[in-house]
Formats: C-alpha cells, sequence, structure tokens
C-alpha cells in the first residue's frame, strides 16, 4: 500500500458508519464528499455538500484483472499483504476470508509482479457513473415518508422520500408519444423534421416537470402539515386569499413571497384594530381600557343572549303545528318541575330545516315557480332535481306508470325527500303510478 492511504474504508460524515459499496461521491465537493446510501436518502448536507448536487455512485463489484475477482476483492488484497508482508499467504487468506493461500499467492503473484500491466485497465463499459441531479425536497433533516396508499401520499402525489420524486409526474404518459418513434435512412425529410418536433416536446414536457418540481421544492408546497399549521397563522385574517394568490408565488422569490403575505397579514390585522377601535367610538369610548371592558361586557351580554331562546323558538316552531305543541308542552313541563313537581319531560321538536336559497344556482332558470319552490323546501339543487325529473319522466314513458319504489332505486338519495319529488310529479302530471293512466302533461300536449 502507498504512504498516506487509508487502511478501511473512510466513515460517512452523517453517520459516521464505515462506507460500503454502493455508496455515493459528490462530483462538485472538493474534496469529495462520499456519503452511505441512509444518509444520502435523508438528504444530508455537510459543510458546502448541498443535496442537490451532482452525484457519483462507487460500486466496486465488477472485475479489474482476473475473472472471479472484482475490485473490492483486489483492495482486500492488497490490504492484507500490506499488514501481513508478501510471503505469508496463510494469514494474508485468513484475512481474505474467502480465498484460500493458494489463490491469493497465484493472483497476486500474476497480476502485481509477474505480468504486471497498465495501473488499472480501462474500463470499456465502466459501472461507476454519473446521474443527472434529481430534485431533492430539504424541507426538514427528515423529509416526509407518508405509507404507501395512504390518504397522506395520495395528497402529495405518490411522492416518495427516499427518491425525492412522484409516482405520478406531470403529463405522466408523455413517454407513449415518443416509445415507437424510430429514425431511419429511408425517412425523408418531412418524416425527420417531425420526428424532431415530437422529440422536442417531450424535452419541453421534461423541463416543464423539472420547473414544477423546483417551484414545489423552493415554496415548501410538499410538506402538508406545515402548510397547515401556516394557514392557522392567518385564520382571522388573509386565509381566505391564500389559495387564490398561491398561483402568484413563483413570480416572487420565496423569502420574498412570504414577506408579502406577511405585509398582507399586518395590514388586515391593523384593519381589524382600526374597525374595533370605530366601534368603540360609536359607542362612546374614549379610553382603551373602557374598550377592553366593553368588548367582556359584550360577548358576556352574547352568551346570555343565546341563553334566552324562548321568543326564536316560538317563531321557528309556529308555522308547524305539531311542533308548536310540542314545543309547549315541554315548556310546560319545565314550568312544573320549577315548582318542584315531578314529571317526564316530553322530547324536544325536530325543527324543520329552512328553505334552502337556490337563486343562482346551476339550473335555476330551467325550472319553473312551483319547481323552484319544490327544490328549496325541499334543499335540492336545481339541476339534481332537473336531472332527476328528466330520469323519472322519461323511465315512466318507456314502462307507462312508475312506482315509488322504482322511484327510490333510480334516485340513490335521502328516501323522504325521493317520496316528496314522486309525489310532486304525481300531483303536476308528469308521472303516474296507475299503468291504465297515462300521464296528464303528455296527454294534455296530445289534445
Amino acid at each position: 500500500m502507498m504512504e498516506g492511504e487509508p487502511d478501511e474504508d473512510p466513515p460517512c460524515p452523517g453517520c459516521s458508519c464505515n462506507l460500503q459499496c454502493p455508496y455515493i461521491r459528490c462530483v462538485e465537493c472538493v474534496p469529495n464528499t462520499e456519503l452511505c446510501l441512509r444518509c444520502f436518502a435523508k438528504g444530508f448536507e455537510y459543510n458546502e455538500h448541498k443535496n442537490d448536487h451532482r452525484y457519483t455512485v462507487i460500486k466496486n463489484d465488477f472485475k479489474l484483472f482476473d475473472q472471479g475477482w472484482t475490485a473490492a476483492d483486489e483492495v482486500r488484497l492488497l490490504r492484507a499483504v500490506a499488514d501481513c508482508g508478501v510471503g505469508n499467504w496463510i494469514d494474508i487468506a485468513n484475512q481474505m476470508q474467502t480465498r484460500s493461500k493458494q489463490q491469493c499467492e497465484h493472483h497476486y503473484l500474476k497480476c502485481y509482479i509477474n505480468n504486471r500491466g497498465p495501473v488499472l485497465p480501462v474500463l470499456e463499459d465502466p459501472w461507476i457513473t454519473v446521474h443527472p441531479s434529481p430534485v431533492v425536497f430539504k424541507l426538514s433533516d427528515d423529509p416526509p415518508r407518508p405509507a404507501v396508499g395512504s390518504t397522506q401520499q395520495t395528497e402529495m402525489s405518490g411522492y416518495m422520500a427516499a427518491r425525492g420524486d412522484f409516482t405520478m409526474e406531470y403529463n405522466n404518459y408523455a413517454e407513449l408519444d415518443i416509445r415507437d418513434i424510430d429514425f431511419s435512412e429511408m425517412d425523408d425529410d418531412l418524416e425527420k423534421d417531425l420526428k424532431y418536433a415530437v422529440v422536442q416536446i417531450y424535452q419541453n414536457c421534461l423541463r416543464e416537470r423539472q420547473r414544477r418540481k423546483r417551484i414545489i421544492r423552493k415554496y415548501g408546497l410538499l410538506h402538508l402539515q406545515r402548510l397547515s399549521v401556516i394557514n392557522r397563522k392567518y385564520e382571522h385574517t388573509i386565509k381566505a386569499w391564500l389559495d387564490s394568490l398561491r398561483v402568484f408565488m413563483r413570480l416572487l422569490p420565496p423569502i420574498e413571497y412570504d414577506k408579502y403575505i406577511e405585509g398582507l397579514h399586518y395590514e388586515q390585522e391593523l384593519k381589524n384594530e382600526i374597525k374595533q377601535l370605530q366601534e368603540f367610538r360609536e359607542a362612546g369610548i374614549t379610553r382603551l381600557r373602557l374598550g377592553r371592558m366593553f368588548h367582556r361586557l359584550k360577548l358576556r351580554r352574547e352568551e346570555e343572549k343565546t341563553k334566552r331562546r324562548a321568543l326564536s323558538d316560538v317563531l321557528s316552531n309556529i308555522q308547524d303545528q305539531t311542533a308548536c305543541q310540542q314545543w309547549l308542552q315541554r315548556q310546560a313541563a319545565l314550568e312544573s318541575v320549577g315548582k318542584g313537581m315531578p314529571i317526564s319531560l316530553p322530547s324536544a321538536p325536530r325543527k324543520c330545516a329552512p328553505p334552502l336559497d337556490i337563486i343562482g344556482m346551476p339550473g335555476y332558470e330551467k325550472l319553473n315557480a312551483r319547481e323552484r319552490e319544490m327544490c328549496a323546501l325541499v334543499r335540492l339543487v336545481p339541476q339534481s332535481f332537473y336531472e332527476f325529473k328528466t330520469l323519472l319522466v322519461n323511465e315512466c314513458k318507456k314502462q307507462g306508470h312508475l312506482k315509488l319504489a322504482q322511484a327510490r332505486t333510480m334516485i340513490k338519495i335521502d328516501v323522504n325527500k325521493t317520496r316528496k319529488i314522486y309525489d310532486f310529479l304525481i300531483s303536476d302530471g308528469y308521472i303516474n303510478k296507475d299503468p291504465l293512466l297515462a300521464p296528464i302533461k303528455n296527454t294534455v300536449a296530445k289534445l
């Protein structure tokens, strides 16, 4: 062995374990930084080394001089000879553990003493290659590693932390367009230009994939939990704007974009404080400490207001006679209990849901006045009602009649809503449940 050469594999700077093939060597750092596969997968950074540098995969499982002897075997043999001395083949074989003393002696004399050739042979197809640099996401010391098939992995577009890549790419099937392209000498100029154009389109797709990954990495869009924490910070200010502003983030560097968002957040906080001060001034308050008291009293008044629901309950149940009677019985029972008389309380009446405001919803213009009123009472989107109506009417025309059970199998919604829609269409003559009667609407149309 040469003087100054290490006797053992160098340690990994990330975990301090001895490097074993295969391992990673950075081709940009001087001197070269070498990492084990585990630290490389975690995106470890050390001094000037960054996890987006170009790298080389070091493997010593290829042959150098003799068949059956890999580069790793050659290194172990030279180290054993340096430790034990030339001629001590028994100790050399014991240190090698995979070769006999005859094999060690024959190979060493053949390759290093008797038939000395070049220092290293020229490898036509080297195993040590330089790979294109991947886009590694350095969001934390340990990148998020969602379980395969989990909801988090689906939300992260199938992100694989060990590879720093996604299972689903932008324009994921772009490779299908070039897999059958074959350049031949028989191609004319037009065919060549067309094939070159297809290859150029594919190269543009690859550039777009890298551009999108860099945006995700630079702005930290991969770590969903971190984004949710940031969104909670803006809960009372600009949370409703964040999704709309996210499409413009690529126009600014990440730090500048964060400063812009913080500026909007601070501006909205100032507006909220100004609005609160204006409220204090309208209430005749001129001192800040009195404003704090006013705020506490206002909250207390709102809490007490929610406890007194008598009038609101009456107004909500007055249109329903049964619900109104149940509410009166409950109030009478509460008064009896207040006087010390034991009595069982009737169940609280079920409040009817208020009509749905369907103005401007999809399909609103397709319905007449009665149908709109029906949708509002049933709390159904007009477009869905229109589709259900068309489906039931067509089925009634096909069979000549339509039963409620058939309608419920065709419309997969709440059975009570299906019953109301069915009765509405029966009353308006769109369908009929008697096979001997034709629908009124069709009969009138024929007359």
